[in-house]
């Protein structure tokens, strides 16, 4: 026999008052069965409008109590850690009520465990007044993070939050939005859906994220935006679903930064590893590869492609294509070598650092036509395999490259 006080509860449970329902553990076997007692006075909130003439304890509110009783039990266990986890109820099932709860009855609360598979309890519960069953159910409840959310957020029932996420005052998360595990939302952030956020992402202050698009033919249609794990987007970041008629899907990949007041419109494709400065922009269809870096106030037109690991200066005004590996600046922008540093901190040799700047004069220091110089680069790509992704952007800009 073990008794626990109002203050071991408290302990054990995260809710408090008017929600707590619990007053007193009076016995318990772990990982078996538990015994609580819930006093039910007339001075408990809910019996002011059910009902005013005649009090009875709602049917919901007892089948609560015994979901508590049922967090406790669970903390009981020796790998339950309740400093770090929450127990969420999951369902109820075959619930009946048989006697009803009014002012001044004592409920006592019997809860035992049917089976568990790794964080998914099963439990059935038994309410009794004086020796009379109350209520019966079966509940499934499953561990979880708990999250960190600002009581001043907005967030829509349907929105699908992921464990450990912290979201901050006055944010608004719309319907149809999915956040992942460890995420990280700042103050005062909308995020529209249907949107889908993966892992560890963190979102500063006034960003936008999965806003509609403000391109005309765009009708209000449910398009999509796709973000993957460990980006960031800093302050008033925005971000645009698609349209139907580009493919109904922005995407964004892993491991992006967007630094302040930078924007990704309509049906863009976003790699890994890119960064975006302060200010860079680009347009509806962009697509922009893995590692490339766009500099403060950068633009690019729609439909443009952004190479792999090329780098755009800052200020620059891109309207054609940005091969691979390359450094462009200028309005409009313009080939001006080898973006040989960033290849260098990325661990590229030095022989295929070599190999590239060969390849960067025969397409841009050679008069020779873009299909010959593709020709000239295939016979190196045995010795410096990176030449065929060159090669493949190449043969499949639409745009024209800049020169």
């Amino acid at each position: 026999m073990n008794i626990h006080d109002i203050q071991a509860v408290l302990d054990r449970l995260p809710h408090r008052f008017p929600f707590l329902l619990v007053d007193r553990v009076l016995s318990y076997e772990r990982d078996n069965s538990l015994t609580a007692l819930k006093n039910v006075t007339i001075n408990e909130p809910f019996f002011q409008g059910h009902f005013p003439i005649k009090p009875v304890m709602p049917g919901v509110l007892i089948v609560e109590a015994l979901a508590q009783a049922t967090a406790i039990l669970a903390s009981f266990n020796e790998a339950w850690n309740s400093s770090e986890s929450l127990f969420y109820l999951g369902s109820i099932d075959n619930t009946r009520f048989k006697k009803i709860v009014v002012p001044g009855d004592q409920l006592q609360l019997k809860v035992e465990i049917l089976k568990r598979r790794a964080r998914v309890w099963k439990f059935r519960g038994v309410a009794t007044v004086d020796g009379e069953i109350a209520c019966t159910t079966e509940m499934t409840s499953a561990e979880g993070t708990p999250n960190s959310i600002s009581r001043q957020a907005v967030i829509d029932p349907s929105a699908k939050i992921g464990e450990n996420v912290e979201i901050g005052a006055f944010t608004i998360i719309g319907p149809d939005v999915e956040i992942g595990d460890g995420c990280w939302i700042g103050s005062h952030v909308v995020i529209r859906g249907p949107t889908k956020i993966g892992r560890d992402n963190k979102i500063f202050q006034y960003a936008t994220i999965g806003e509609g698009s403000p391109d005309k033919k765009y009708g209000g249609e449910p398009t999509r935006l796709e973000i993957g794990d460990r980006n960031v987007f800093r302050e008033c970041c925005t971000v645009h679903r698609g349209t139907v008629q580009g493919g109904g899907v922005t995407t964004i990949g892993n491991d992006n930064l967007f630094m302040a007041y930078t924007h990704v419109a309509h049906d863009c494709t976003i790699g890994n590893q890119v960064v975006f400065s302060n200010n860079a922009s680009v347009a509806g269809h962009v697509r922009v590869d893995d590692y490339a870096s766009l500099g403060g106030m950068v633009g690019v037109h729609q439909f443009c492609a952004i190479g792999a690991h090329s780098f755009a200066a800052g200020g620059s005004i891109i309207v054609k294509d940005v091969p691979p590996f390359i450094m462009v600046s200028g309005y409009p922008a313009e080939a001006h070598g080898l973006n040989s540093i960033g290849l260098e901190r990325r661990g590229y040799s030095a022989n295929t650092i070599a190999a590239l700047k060969r390849a960067y004069k025969i397409v841009f220091r050679q008069s020779s036509t873009l299909q010959e110089a593709i020709a000239e680069l295939k016979t190196m790509t045995a010795e410096t395999p990176e030449i065929s992704i060159l090669i493949d952007f190449l043969s499949n800009a639409t745009r024209g490259i800049v020169r």
